[in-house]
């Protein structure tokens, strides 16, 4: 289960804290939002929303990936947090064309913004979204709890950046700093979604994980004694770091008993050294017929 693969990080506790502190705050900015007049203020209340949305629904796949794979689900709910992992970055990249399209209408028809109140909002979010950017700080190796991370991260930052904007309007009176400033953070969302969008759409397409390098597992069974050839060989990732291989072994004839043991040495190999959970090999004693495809599939 996720919660034992993660040693001292409960991410159902912290989804559940993250969830409460981000909404308490997303209804704080909204009213505050708007007394202010402040576009930088709302656009980061609509990110909080969107986080907010983000962390239910990872919360949601943290439990659905707890439950037991089925004669349906022979792998089990591991994909629910990569499909949350692509719906969230879906989610914030269409936030970020409302946050552009309201920053280009404010560069048009500038609108008074009271700076100093938009500072201490803005102060206050900072703090709150960098603590509980914190608390999810433990789940990063997992995609859909770092897509929650990055999400409250990235709020931390889009506060930091409102402060900036408040604080160029109290000084200057600037209030074309209001717009720019929330297009620099439009900006700054983009490029997480995108990572996040693109590692999701990586793994759903069964592509070979990354930081798994292809060539190098065949050279390693090749390594194995008894084994002369590897072909059709695949592997893709089942969810975050949860690695699925299949593969043709052409061997020396020997025993069946001695076709186990080295059954066993693959699958350790590949557990130990490549991270893959679930492995399933077929063995065959003779070499490739000519009509038969023998030649390393490309990665």
């Amino acid at each position: 289960m996720m919660q034992d693969s993660m040693e001292g990080f409960n991410p159902t506790k912290r989804l559940t804290a993250a969830i409460a502190a981000n909404t308490a705050f997303l209804v704080f900015e909204v009213v505050f939002g708007i007394i202010a007049g402040s576009l930088a203020l709302l656009g980061d209340a609509g990110h909080n929303f969107s986080d907010s949305f983000a962390l239910v629904l990872s919360l949601i796949a943290v439990r659905v990936m707890t439950r037991p794979a089925t004669e349906r689900k022979t792998f089990g709910y591991h994909r629910m947090g990569i499909v949350v992992a692509f719906i969230n970055s879906l989610i914030i990249t269409l936030i970020c064309f409302f946050l552009f399209y309201g920053a280009i209408n404010r560069l048009i028809e500038p609108v008074d913004v009271k700076g100093g109140m938009v500072m201490i909002v803005a102060g206050i979010g900072f703090l709150v979204n960098g603590s509980v950017a914190l608390l999810m700080r433990g789940g990063r190796s997992d995609l859909n709890l770092r897509s929650a991370f990055l999400h409250l991260l990235t709020d931390a930052l889009v506060s930091l950046g409102v402060v900036i904007s408040g604080a160029i309007v109290l000084a200057t009176g600037w209030t074309y700093a209001d717009p720019l400033i929330t297009m620099v953070i439009a900006v700054l969302i983009l490029v997480s979604a995108f990572q996040i969008m693109r590692e999701s759409v990586h793994i759903l397409m069964e592509s070979v994980p990354r930081g798994v390098d292809y060539g190098d597992i065949v050279n390693d069974i090749m390594a194995m004694p008894g084994v002369t050839g590897v072909h059709d060989l695949h592997i893709w990732e089942i969810g975050s770091r949860q690695y699925s291989l299949t593969a043709h072994i052409l061997v020396d004839d020997a025993p069946v008993s001695e076709y186990q043991e080295l059954l066993r040495k693959i699958k350790g190999m590949l557990l130990t050294e490549h991270d893959v959970i679930h492995t399933a090999l077929e063995l065959k004693t003779e070499r490739c017929s000519p009509e038969e495809e023998c030649r390393f599939a490309e990665p």
